[in-house]
């Protein structure tokens, strides 16, 4: 599993599994994409706005994460790190 937060666009994406095909896209709430592969199992999470939906204190550190680790480029974390 990885998180990515997007500081720009303040989108949060929760990849669940790599390599599979997205089958289906479901919105499970205003601004909260799911995708799913061909057995409807999660691929990846979208959540658009989500320091709105999950906190200031909680997408920071996502943030902060992704700047000590990617160097300034988008990266991806670990979500046991």
């Amino acid at each position: 599993m990885e998180i990515i937060h997007d500081l720009y666009a303040d989108a949060l994406s929760i990849s669940f599994r790599e390599g599979g095909k997205v089958k289906k896209t479901i919105e499970i709430a205003p601004e909260m994409m799911l995708d799913l592969d061909e057995k409807l199992r999660p691929l990846y999470l979208e959540i658009l706005g989500a320091k709105e939906k999950l906190g200031k204190a909680a997408t920071e550190e996502v943030s902060m994460k992704n700047l000590v680790f990617g160097k300034n480029k988008p990266a991806k974390i670990p979500a046991t790190a």
